[in-house]
């Protein structure tokens, strides 16, 4: 091959691309490889078309910049200024969802906030990003109407994590979530300001989402109830993707009474349930596999904190787990999928909304978005054509004979606040790294799982106790984490 000849191939961007998967790899026989590709190489670059944008998040159609002006929508105040301490960035002045009557009383009285990635029609849609300011969402949340047909009260919308990218609660652009036991704590995310609002209680239960553990840190890190359903049982409309393939929407409340009253009313909804969830959901399960595993407390001390590891431990002996088996499994290949997975379909949904403008991002999210980038389509497909057997395999190997796998839920108490919000501290990345050590995983194995409070520990701060379940047994995972939560409060 002539010099020009090289050049000219070497410029194709799928040519470029083949190369670099192709050193990952560590392939062989690339040379005749490279010459086959290069003859089709205009054709293939020619033909890529780049993703579409998502259709419902729209331009306001007011025309109206509210971030600019005094004079607000009357069906919202904007509170984002102290939104780190009270969770909420706007108030509703008004019911956002239904303009008639409820059709039940089975939530009357209760206080709900949601997310801010959950949207709800001719509303703001912002998921903690300034530069959807001038966005509003097309279509509702089943979810949120579900909830308002029940005689629920939505009062607000959440603070969030950018883009939904942390687990420490932080936001380059809002400010971080200030966890409310102990300011010198942030709140976890990234659904922040659902936890922080339940924890001081601006709101009895906040819908947030959960895509590697993003419902259930915040919550266990503020001493709350978090519930991640199984991934697909509740519907995604409405909802701002980060990773389609994993994001469930999931509860935080005080208590698991709570999440149990609000979940019967998601659950018993068509809208909010699809039909063929519904079947596995209503499924009967075999009364003889009832039984609790957790993971060894040895693995437990080696990975958590000491804080969280006597938690444990004593949170194992309350519930006579001393003649249960315990076991360990190795979660790094679990753990590479999943990253592989968020990075990728993170890379699409970010870039499609921001027209590819990585600018508008934030470093901690732009430096995880960024990397989907560059994770092969192999990597990515091979991840997802996995997913299915790992399940199997995790259901039948880890949880063998059991119902139910208690874990830590993460192996901090919570995220240490940045000094002079420095998130690029070791610490802060020390704990950016650990908190999703347990609950990541469970999305990708698309289990349901949810975190109970165990008593207080240093600083005011209490550890989680994760209860992992199988595959949409989600109301017995609820029946045994309120019997549980009685033993060990």
């Amino acid at each position: 091959m002539n010099t020009n000849a090289r050049t000219h191939v070497a410029a194709h961007s799928s040519v470029r691309i083949s190369t670099a998967v192709n050193e990952l790899l560590e392939s062989n026989g690339t040379e005749r490889a490279t010459r086959l590709l290069s003859e089709s190489a205009d054709e293939i670059d020619n033909s890529f078309s780049r993703p579409k944008p998502l259709m419902w998040l729209r331009q306001d159609l007011t025309g109206q910049d509210n971030s600019d002006t005094d004079e607000q929508w009357t069906q919202w105040v904007e509170t984002s200024h102290d939104s780190t301490l009270t969770g909420i960035l706007r108030r509703y002045t008004t019911s956002p969802v239904i303009a008639e009557e409820a059709t039940s009383k089975a939530l009357e009285g209760i206080r709900f906030t949601h997310k801010d990635n959950i949207g709800i029609m001719g509303f703001p849609l912002t998921a903690g990003s300034p530069s959807l300011n001038r966005r509003e969402s097309d279509c509702t949340s089943p979810l949120l109407l579900a909830i308002e047909s029940a005689g629920g009260t939505l009062v607000g919308a959440n603070h969030m994590a950018e883009f939904a990218m942390s687990p420490t609660g932080h936001n380059h652009w809002l400010g971080d979530g200030i966890n409310p036991r102990n300011g010198r704590y942030l709140s976890g995310g990234s659904s922040s300001g659902s936890a922080i609002a339940v924890a001081t209680g601006a709101s009895d239960v906040s819908l947030g989402t959960d895509t590697g553990g993003s419902v259930r840190l915040p919550a266990a890190f503020c001493g709350l109830v978090g519930y991640k359903p199984s991934n697909g049982l509740f519907s995604h409309v409405g909802l701002l993707p980060l990773s389609e393939s994993l994001d469930t929407i999931g509860l935080i409340a005080p208590d698991v009474d709570t999440v149990r009253t609000t979940a019967n009313v998601l659950f018993d909804d068509a809208d909010t349930v699809a039909p063929e969830s519904r079947h596995r959901l209503d499924a009967n399960h075999p009364a003889n596999e009832s039984q609790v595993s957790h993971l060894s407390a040895e693995t437990a001390s080696r990975v958590c904190d000491m804080d969280v590891t006597r938690a444990y431990s004593a949170a194992l002996q309350a519930i006579e787990q001393g003649t249960a088996p315990s076991v360990d499994f190795d979660d790094t290949e679990l753990n590479r999928r999943s990253v592989a997975i968020v990075s990728v379909e993170a890379a699409r949904n970010i870039g499609r909304i921001l027209d590819w403008d990585w600018s508008l991002l934030g470093d901690q999210v732009l430096s995880r978005a960024i990397r989907g980038t560059a994770i092969s389509a192999i990597e990515y497909a091979d991840a997802i054509a996995c997913q299915a057997d790992a399940q199997d395999e995790f259901v039948e190997t880890v949880m063998a004979g059991s119902r139910f796998l208690l874990t830590p839920t993460s192996p901090i108490l919570a995220p240490k606040a940045p000094d002079n919000g420095d998130m690029s501290s070791q610490q802060c990345r020390d704990d950016y790294m650990r908190a999703s050590r347990f609950t990541r995983v469970i999305n990708y194995l698309g289990l349901p799982a949810i975190t109970i409070p165990l008593p207080e520990a240093a600083d005011s701060l209490s550890p989680g106790l994760q209860i992992i379940g199988r595959p949409f047994d989600d109301r017995e995972l609820l029946d045994r984490a309120q019997a549980i939560s009685q033993i060990v409060r």
